[in-house]
């Protein structure tokens, strides 16, 4: 079963909207007119691992591949004189998971427009970052070691991204050579997701520390066909992206539907603009059950005159109203040539806020899409109507509450119950010096929870040790959350036979052991952990038998250490 990180919050917008989200008809899903691609193309989207000749032979149309980099996907496209001919010619086929013709999308930009810590000179014109508290994320990791896929028209390296991780990417708009941007509105939601802050140059990111992969699938102009934003969502997911920001939007393609199924089986978090027709009505691929789909607030945090709402909406973030004075959102990005600090509004400029703020939470060691989502709907500013509603989601999202909530209700937790698993265990062995493992113990099991709360200038090194030390590896990407060796009593093991009799470490590393046997089971308990190539039962499995070993190093070193005490007594 795919995940669907959005459905604890998505379902209450539903219900405010009568009817639960069906299968739009097929008229519905090729789009109105001004939505197909007048050239002919019709794009295929066959099962994976189909070879062309396969394909070509099934199907009897001449087709080739939507980019070279779908092949894997089975992603392709070919001209055709008729729409319905084709289509009844595909349909019963297995091979064929969805076919439509290519549909075009655009930004989801509203007029674009020209236009201590942190030391960025423009930071005080960034209104919107207080809102969310930007402060908080950066306190808590900044989103060290989450990449953040940007499906929009590229990123140029523009000079307030100079210190910012940006991967080459890629492009699938034909007649390009690469996924620097040639439009500005790619580059201005990269910069709102992670431009480099505090360098003393122009504004800061919310996640400065992410690793940004540019994904070119809207053109110039700012407009993209469905083939082009599926063949980026599906190398998103190949490149390893934990979080992938659409600011883009136009109708149900069941393409790009597709390509998000896979995204969220995969884990990863998707998020995209809820468009901007100023009425009722979210574009796709926001409406998507899973996408965290995202409506726009201005300055003074009510809905933005241009934002889209309803079925749909999960979160809402500030995407500027430049009705007020300097009340856009300021990025660095491309203009006439050169890189200009613009304000820019629209459900573009909101989207990446939840992105951004997706990517704090991993960094700051949430362990899950679902547990990402659920912190920053829990968290979130109620605005409008009480509850959930169809403008605003379950609210505004708040990274400050988010922050504080996974350090207290999750690693504080943590905390407490290694601290009275060692309580408990040091004092019915009367281990002397048990305050040393008692200590030890929470701050392994929860990491210094409480460093991201406190009002310091953001350290790499603090927030590694505000993370519970299982979640260390994280830092260097979240793939290595998973690894086995790292989620088991290997460290336990080591300490206690070479560290475990001595006098002065003995009782620490009866701690650590502790620690990480409280983590361990509590991820077996939850399965908020997961070792790699071990789902289900297999992984809680493995994280109980380790947890239990560590326990029994634990006592070994109580008991080392009581009866060393006797002997010296």
């Amino acid at each position: 079963m795919r995940h669907d990180p959005s459905a604890l919050f998505a379902a209450a917008t539903l219900a405010l909207a009568g009817c639960a989200m069906s299968q739009p008809p097929e008229a519905e899903r090729l789009g109105v007119a001004d939505d197909i691609d007048g050239s002919g193309v019709l794009v295929v989207d066959l099962v994976d691992g189909t070879s062309l000749d396969e394909a070509r032979s099934a199907t009897g149309l001449d087709l080739e591949w939507a980019s070279a980099l779908s092949a894997d996907e089975a992603l392709a496209v070919v001209e055709v004189s008729d729409y319905d001919a084709a289509l009844d010619g595909l349909r019963g086929l297995s091979l064929v998971e969805a076919a439509e013709p290519s549909i075009t999308y655009s930004t989801s930009s509203w007029l674009p427009a020209p236009l201590r810590y942190p030391d960025d000179p423009l930071f005080s014109k960034q209104w919107n970052f207080d809102t969310v508290d930007a402060a908080a994320g950066w306190r808590a990791g900044g989103g060290r070691g989450v990449v953040v896929a940007v499906i929009d028209t590229g990123v140029a390296p523009v000079p307030d991204l100079a210190g910012t991780t940006l991967l080459e990417g890629a492009t699938f708009v034909p007649g390009t050579r690469s996924a620097v941007d040639d439009n500005g509105h790619g580059t201005h939601v990269a910069g709102t997701i992670a431009q480099t802050t505090n360098n003393g140059v122009g504004v800061a990111g919310i996640a400065p520390n992410a690793t940004i992969l540019p994904l070119k699938a809207l053109s110039g102009s700012g407009m993209g066909q469905s083939q082009w934003i599926a063949s980026a969502i599906d190398e998103a997911v190949d490149q390893g992206a934990d979080v992938i920001n659409m600011s883009l939007g136009g109708s149900h393609s069941r393409v790009i539907e597709v390509a998000v199924n896979k995204a969220l089986d995969a884990g990863v978090i998707v998020v995209a603009a809820a468009g901007n027709s100023g009425r009722e009505g979210v574009s796709w691929p926001a409406r998507l059950s899973g996408v965290v789909g995202v409506s726009a607030v201005g300055p003074t945090d009510e809905l933005a005159f241009y934002s889209s709402w309803g079925t749909g909406v999960v979160l809402s973030a500030p995407g500027g109203d430049k009705n007020f004075e300097g009340g856009g959102v300021l990025q660095d990005t491309i203009k006439d040539g050169d890189h200009a600090f613009t304000e820019l509004q629209g459900t573009s400029m909101a989207s990446p806020h939840v992105a951004g703020a997706a990517a704090v939470l991993l960094a700051a060691g949430a362990t899950s899409p679902e547990q990402v989502v659920e912190l920053l709907g829990r968290s979130a500013v109620d605005l409008g109507a009480p509850g959930p509603d169809p403008k605003f989601g379950v609210g505004r999202v708040d990274i400050g509450g988010a922050v504080r909530s996974l350090a207290l209700m999750h690693h504080g937790l943590l905390f407490v119950l290694g601290a009275l698993l060692a309580w408990g265990l040091t004092r019915m062995g009367a281990m002397p010096r048990r305050g040393r493992a008692i200590l030890t113990s929470g701050l392994v099991a929860g990491g210094a929870f409480f460093l991201p709360l406190l009002p310091l200038p953001p350290l790499p090194l603090a927030d590694l040790l505000a993370k519970p030390l299982l979640l260390w590896p994280a830092s260097l990407g979240q793939a290595w959350a998973g690894f086995p060796l790292w989620l088991s009593a290997l460290l336990p093991v080591g300490l206690t036979f070479v560290f475990g009799p001595t006098r002065t470490l003995g009782p620490v590393v009866c701690g650590v052991c502790l620690g990480i046997a409280t983590h361990l089971g509590w991820g077996a308990a939850t399965g908020s952990l997961s070792p790699w190539l071990m789902p289900g039962a297999l992984g809680s499995g493995w994280l109980a038998a380790n947890a239990l070993l560590s326990l029994v190093c634990a006592m070994a070193i109580v008991g080392v250490q009581k009866t060393r005490e006797r002997e010296e007594s």
